[in-house]
């Protein structure tokens, strides 16, 4: 079976990254620009599968998502393309398996094997861009999907920067109220003020919210919307959690102003907080 490649340089490149174990039990050839290969078994047949499909997302594919990126989403901010690239990445090493509709998408790598089967065994002598070219319309069609997939949380995560941003200009435009506050992490939170009484009356949160919406906020009320309503000048959380999404928020809204301790299982005798 014979590979052909449009240059002596790229036979090259690929006979040097397949593993001499292969090289020797198949025999395989570097003539020129191009790969006599002579598989024996099924096995080495999908062990050679296996190589011209790493090979392919090794030399292709980044280019392939970019491309994919700025000609079917119109994205072509050279920063933009880059970050939903780095997500696309994300996905594929599990990483954001999370994500809805990551768990239905094809493995691209068995994508690719599938495109190569009939060819390996059916052709003596074929060209590799043949395969670049005819082969792999499945394959790209599960790189738009992954795309998008990568773009959808691209804007979620735009949208959550600009409402994180808001709300840190809220916390510095107004002035503190309080001197410190202390969250305990527990379901639900509870909160007390500096001399350690619990904060029971949320009337002062509730009215809040029409600041908000002059901000153009509309969310529901949380944790975090609490603490900017009471401003106090420190947040002292009490948690076991501090890299959980929540404690990061409250860290990127609060910055400086909020520290993370040890949660702690006595939380004291306070007496009600009456605003």
């Amino acid at each position: 079976m014979d590979i052909v490649f449009d240059t002596q340089q790229e036979a090259a490149d690929f006979y040097r990254r397949m593993p001499s174990s292969f090289r020797q039990v198949t025999g395989v050839m570097l003539i020129n620009s191009r790969l006599a290969v002579f598989p024996q078994k099924t096995a080495d047949y999908r062990e050679f599968a296996q190589l011209i499909t790493r090979y392919i997302i090794e030399k292709y594919e980044k280019k392939w998502i970019m491309f994919i990126i700025e000609k079917y989403y119109y994205f072509t901010d050279a920063e933009e393309k880059v970050t939903i690239l780095n997500i696309v990445a994300a996905i594929f090493s599990g990483e954001k398996d999370d994500l809805p509709h990551t768990g239905t998408l094809q493995d691209r790598h068995e994508t690719i094997m599938a495109s190569l089967e009939g060819v390996l065994k059916e052709h003596n002598t074929f060209s590799f861009q043949s395969i670049i070219r005819f082969r792999l319309t499945a394959y790209r069609e599960v790189l738009r999907q992954y795309v998008e997939i990568a773009i959808d949380e691209y804007k979620l995560e735009q949208e959550y920067q600009v409402f994180v941003d808001k709300l840190r200009r809220i916390v510095h435009a107004y002035k503190p109220l309080c001197e410190k506050i202390e969250v305990y992490d527990e379901h639900p939170f509870k909160l007390f003020d500096e001399h350690h009484r619990l904060i029971r009356n949320v009337q002062s949160v509730r009215s809040f919210y029409p600041l908000l919406k002059q901000w153009g906020i509309e969310a529901e009320p949380s944790i975090i919307l609490s603490l900017i309503a009471l401003a106090p000048k420190q947040v002292i959380v009490y948690t076991d959690r501090p890299e959980h999404g929540m404690m990061k928020t409250l860290h990127r809204v609060f910055e400086e102003r909020v520290c993370f301790a040890r949660r702690t299982l006595h939380l004291g005798n306070g007496s009600d907080y009456s605003g």
